[in-house]
């Protein structure tokens, strides 16, 4: 993970105003520690440490932050050393470690946060289950940062592309934390109109607007005693952030047409991809709410960069599909696996995962072939290559169509179907295996054998798929 995605807060001024509170997880226990707006801040085992953090692996002097409007932190060649994001620092190089950056001191992590009213407590030990060796370094430094964060209250912000899995770590926030028996609620904060995005989250009493003929609890309040996940937080409107801020302060939230606040006991977490600290630089985001909704922020690095998980993911998926269709398992040939992992996945985990699927549907053979995936391929840039052994493909007059008409016009998209759907799911996938031949051999110019090589099937699979379809084969000259 590189540094510019590790670090949650680029480098601005802080404002002048703000408290600062040090946030330290160790040994499965969390503390917090008010600490000066300027100054020095020496963290280690020794007596001398102005923050104590009593851990073997922390040395007597392990590392110092430099406190103001840019804090900083220098490692002073620690045993264990000082990492941010995974990487450990250069000793005696200061560093800059923004708010909401979590920096590893051996085994313990210490965190700045802007102060605010959530409380952060000791709790149960932390998971000691070992890293799985098909997880890149970067996942597994994130799942360790995970389950520091999940023993306490602290806000969280889950920051990744699109599809990176930003809901699945919300999810483990959760299921790790003492909150996991209770409620975790979900909200789509783009998936709302504004005027129904308030009454979703806040809750309205009876008479509140026309059509509210009944109170109805909004999702903080079903949140009480659990967590509330906003998923795409950057995208809520300027009143809607104006009213939540009141709520993640106070813990208390007024249905609208109500006059009387409610205490709530919710435990925020939320995600997105924006660049929150650009956002709220031109305004778009609201800087004290982002301060308390940022308490600690986890990065997830995209699929593109764990390369080294897609063959498990893949299979994971498959293996799932398979059961939910009550197919036998369907394993991933060794060229499919090469076009996965070669592939910029920019929809990430959730777009392998709908890849797969489609994989499952289009596989009519005992294993997954690169044209199941329906993926781009370099060789479907170019022309088909000729073997010297194969006959040349039929010549055709200009004014007679060829005997494999392409499956779409030329002006539909790629990737668009010409499938009418609404028919049986057996009628759709017939259609579509179909389409997919005679596209197939349209690019081919009718030369079956090299058709059956693209689609990953036998010749003789192909000539009994073109009888059962009612397709023609073309006579030899």
């Amino acid at each position: 993970m590189s540094e510019d995605r590790t670090r949650s807060v680029a480098p601005r001024a802080l404002d002048p105003s703000a408290r600062l509170r040090l946030i330290v997880f160790c040994g499965g226990q969390v503390s917090s520690h008010a600490v000066p707006r300027a100054g020095e801040l020496v963290l280690g085992r020794g007596e001398e440490a102005h923050v104590r953090i009593d851990h073997a692996t922390v040395s007597r002097k392990h590392a110092t932050i430099t406190l103001g409007d840019e804090p900083s932190i220098v490692d002073h060649g620690s045993f264990n050393g000082t990492s941010i994001g995974g990487q450990k620092i250069a000793p005696n190089a200061p560093v800059a470690l923004g708010i909401a950056t979590i920096a590893e001191l051996g085994e313990t992590m210490v965190v700045l946060q802007v102060e605010g009213p959530s409380a952060v407590t000791g709790s149960r030990g932390l998971s000691s289950a070992p890293p799985r060796p098909e997880v890149s370094a970067a996942m597994q430094h994130l799942y360790r940062l995970v389950d520091n964060v999940a023993q306490s209250n602290i806000t969280v912000i889950v920051r990744g592309e699109t599809g990176a899995g930003k809901e699945v770590v919300a999810e483990e926030i959760h299921r790790r934390s003492p909150r996991a028996t209770r409620e975790l609620v979900k909200l789509n904060c783009a998936a709302l109109p504004e005027h129904l995005l308030e009454g979703e989250l806040f809750g309205y009493e009876r008479g509140a607007f026309t059509g509210a003929t009944a109170a109805k609890p909004g999702l903080i309040e079903v949140a009480d005693g659990g967590t509330l996940f906003l998923d795409e937080v950057g995208e809520l409107p300027p009143a809607t952030q104006a009213k939540l801020l009141r709520v993640v302060e106070s813990r208390e939230v007024l249905r609208l047409g109500s006059l009387r606040p409610k205490a709530v006991d919710v435990r925020f977490v939320a995600a997105t991809h924006r660049d929150l600290e650009e956002m709220v630089a031109r305004g778009a985001f609201r800087q004290d709410l982002y301060y308390r909704l940022n308490g600690v922020s986890l990065a997830i690095p995209p699929l593109r960069e764990r390369v080294d998980e897609i063959p498990r993911l893949a299979n994971e998926f498959v293996g799932r599909f398979c059961r939910e269709s009550k197919r036998p398992a369907l394993p991933i040939s060794d060229a499919a696996l090469a076009v996965l992992k070669t592939y910029g996945w920019p929809g990430n985990v959730r777009e392998l995962r709908n890849v797969m699927e489609r994989a499952i549907v289009f596989c009519r053979t005992v294993a997954i072939a690169p044209d199941h995936l329906g993926l781009p391929l370099d060789r479907t840039s170019r022309p088909p290559h000729h073997h010297p052994s194969a006959p040349p493909p039929p010549h055709h007059h200009p004014s007679s169509p060829p005997p494999y008409p392409p499956s779409r016009e030329p002006s539909q998209p790629p990737g668009m179907s010409t499938v009418a759907f609404g028919s049986s799911l057996p009628a759709e996938v017939d259609a579509l295996e179909r389409e997919r031949i005679l596209a197939v051999l349209a690019q081919c110019g009718g030369n079956q054998t090299q058709a059956a090589e693209m689609l990953g099937i036998s010749r003789r699979t192909l000539l009994r798929r073109l009888d059962e379809y009612a397709v023609p084969r073309p006579r030899k000259a």
